[in-house]
């Protein structure tokens, strides 16, 4: 009961329209650094998101529990919604090298289920070992309106020349880890039943390496490579639940502000 009565109050904070976090993260990160000296960073970023080939669990009531090992999932980044990112990171000066932030990106994920895998445990209590077509037991499984994260980050920067003045000077390459939560919008149609709704779970984490790239005193580019990991142990379904672990590459660019 705790930990059905945990997710409801976590998911009542983002209702209907995940997408708010991002702002709501810049907000508070803004309003921390209006209260302290220092430098304030906002990046705003698309990309593209590689999820590498993992195992999905299928548990249904009536002593089924499936796992397809194996299963492709595409990104769609560039569809409706497309993939986008929003950071704030805040230093306690403008030479400082350690930053802390926050940032929400929104990837997806859609499981080919049209492909042939191996499936191994049981269907109604009978034993199965053998190859088999996803469709022909889930039709469709994506979590099409994102895999988001809203994370808190720890970040590491060089400052390879003068600010500002030569050209390693308009240069910040930079390293990082984040933490925080993953809120999966999941659609799902098993057995002719559709069900789709966001939920909370996690842990999420992310390792990124990149470069921003100054333009002006305020104005700049980044160019990032994120790894990410995300715990959906349990996501819910009717009569059931469906468990996988992306593990994702992505390529990001975009622009940033600097105050």
């Amino acid at each position: 009961m705790t930990s059905v009565y945990l997710r409801t109050v976590c998911l009542s904070l983002w209702p209907c329209k995940v997408q708010f976090a991002g702002a709501l993260i810049a907000g508070v990160i803004v309003s921390f650094a209006g209260r302290a000296r220092g430098e304030l960073d906002l990046s705003a970023f698309t990309g593209v998101a590689l999820t590498q080939d993992n195992d999905l669990e299928l548990h249904q009531r009536g002593d089924t529990d499936l796992t397809f090992h194996d299963v492709s999932y595409e990104g769609r980044d560039f569809q409706t919604p497309p993939y986008y990112g929003v950071r704030a990171l805040w230093f306690p000066a403008e030479n400082s090298h350690w930053g802390v932030g926050a940032e929400f990106f929104h990837v997806k994920l859609y499981a080919d289920t049209g492909d042939t895998v191996h499936v191994t445990g049981q269907r109604d209590s009978t034993r199965v070992n053998d190859n088999e077509r996803i469709d022909d037991t889930i039709e469709s499984f994506s979590i099409s309106h994102g895999l988001n994260f809203p994370l808190a980050d720890l970040v590491y920067r060089w400052l390879p020349g003068e600010r500002g003045t030569d050209f390693l000077g308009h240069l910040e390459p930079y390293v990082g880890v984040g933490v925080g939560a993953v809120i999966p919008h999941v659609e799902s149609n098993i057995g002719g039943t559709f069900h789709e709704e966001y939920q909370f779970h996690g842990p999420g984490a992310q390792a990124l390496a990149g470069v921003k790239v100054d333009l002006t005193r305020h104005w700049g580019l980044m160019f990032e490579y994120k790894f990410t990991y995300a715990n959906l142990d349990s996501l819910d379904i009717p009569g059931g639940s469906i468990e996988l672990t992306p593990l994702t590459h992505h390529l990001v660019a975009g622009i940033t502000f600097q105050f």
